[in-house]
């Protein structure tokens, strides 16, 4: 197909768009009994497509429905198939996804394009934390730098001082693993005093916040910048957008993914606001899906405008998942990424006051009488300790307060309470359905 580094012109990407889409959603009518048989349940024929608009009248895909697959229907093209991955499985049972040719091809010239956005060059190193195996973001990241003509430090998920180690001895400039690792590395450069070769970094895998972006760069230095990297395993992996060096919205590259951004009324919503993230393959690959409900919510930053090459690729920022991401305390509603900020803002603020004292900070959600029960939870080296107790919880609280105008009790425990993660850590230990088995 034709794809490049750089993406076509905006002022053709709506005509673009419209024909791919056709296609791909008839080639999905006649080739895949999934869809042919959800096409004719929801009475539509891909063939009456007339224009952009007209995609509302097909039908939602799930993550339910393509978990439920069988295996032998994971993927179109069975005898194309060169590779198959899956999720991270965060929210539970991984999801399956197949490659064909075309895909690794797409997502590298993709890859390569979001590097290029955020200040990448060929000939650079790129040091690769992700991790390498049925998850996608080390291998596709690995395809991308190639792609680029960058130099590549493939050491995936290693340990804290083995990833330093990695970094002093070969001078990479440009660094990507999860927020959380990148977190991780922060405080332990912090408690050694390391200097860093790194000054550009592509983080993602998992919902992160500005203040998460603001705790990396401080961490890292005056010369260091974050940027949002956004994928999912149905869509091919990482680099279904990326960040400019304005970081200011992540762009999306709607010449190869239709994006939609809809209300709870299945409308779209205009610049600034908010709603769910509806994606759809536009080219035929592996396992191509049209208008996937990802979960994600979103707000539309803006349709076009930017400083970057990518003018006129839309942006959005990724908020937190739409579904499950309300539920309710006592008599109000929280938001599960209001609570996720709440536990950055304290793990940096106490790393500042004791260091290596303090160890992991979750948030345990726990059912009571029809609500959630929420509560603070800190490892420390000495939980017998009750002068620093009282000045950990105090410090929690008034975090807590501040950031969402209520605290909740704070429980102190030893450190290794927790598992240490080298890839995505959950902030928010949920329980509610382990009491209600």
């Amino acid at each position: 197909m034709d794809i490049g580094i750089y993406p076509p012109h905006a002022n053709v990407l709506a005509a673009v768009q419209l024909k791919k889409f056709k296609d791909t959603a008839k080639w999905l009518n006649d080739h895949t009994l999934f869809y042919k048989t959800k096409f004719r349940k929801a009475d539509v024929d891909p063939t009456d497509i007339k224009s952009l608009d007209d995609i509302k009248k097909l039908p939602f895909t799930t993550k339910d429905e393509l978990k439920a697959l069988p295996n032998s229907e994971i993927c179109w093209h069975p005898e194309l198939t060169l590779r198959k991955h899956t999720s991270s499985g965060t929210t539970g049972m991984p999801t399956a996804s197949c490659f064909i040719d075309v895909d690794l091809k797409v997502m590298g010239t993709l890859g390569a394009r979001s590097l290029k956005l955020c200040g990448c060059e060929e000939g650079m190193t790129l040091q690769v934390n992700y991790g390498y195996g049925f998850f996608t973001g080390g291998l596709i990241f690995d395809e991308a730098a190639r792609r680029l003509g960058m130099k590549i430090l493939p050491q995936g998920a290693a340990p804290i001082d083995q990833c330093i180690a990695a970094m002093q001895r070969f001078q990479p400039e440009v660094w990507c693993c999860t927020p959380t690792y990148a977190k991780r590395v922060c405080y332990y450069i912090g408690d050694n005093g390391v200097d860093i070769s790194w000054r550009i970094g592509s983080h993602g895998a998992e919902v992160w916040t500005n203040e998460t972006r603001k705790l990396i760069e401080e961490g890292l230095g005056p010369d260091y910048k974050a940027y949002d990297v956004f994928g999912l395993c149905e869509k091919g992996g990482p680099f279904v957008g990326h960040e400019c060096t304005a970081q200011d919205g992540t762009h999306i590259w709607t010449d190869v993914f239709y994006m939609e951004i809809l209300d709870e009324n299945g409308e779209d919503v205009s610049e600034g606001e908010i709603g769910e993230l509806v994606l759809s393959h536009i080219y035929t690959g592996g396992y191509s899906t049209i208008r996937y409900r990802t979960g994600d919510k979103v707000k539309l930053v803006a349709e076009n405008d930017c400083v970057c090459f990518a003018s006129g690729y839309p942006r959005i920022q990724i908020l937190g998942r739409k579904v499950k991401d309300e539920f309710k305390v006592g008599g109000t509603f929280l938001i599960r990424s209001d609570l996720e900020n709440v536990a950055v803002n304290t793990t940096r603020k106490l790393h500042e006051l004791f260091g290596a004292e303090v160890g992991e900070f979750r948030v345990e959600l726990s059912s009571l009488e029809g609500t959630t029960d929420v509560r603070y939870c800190v490892e420390l080296t000495d939980p017998d300790n009750e002068e620093q107790k009282s000045v950990v919880k105090s410090v929690v609280r008034d975090i807590s307060r501040h950031m969402i105008n209520r605290s909740f009790p704070v429980k102190v425990c030893p450190m290794d309470t927790y598992e240490r993660s080298l890839g995505k850590t959950k902030l928010i230990v949920d329980k509610r359905n382990e009491e209600t088995q």
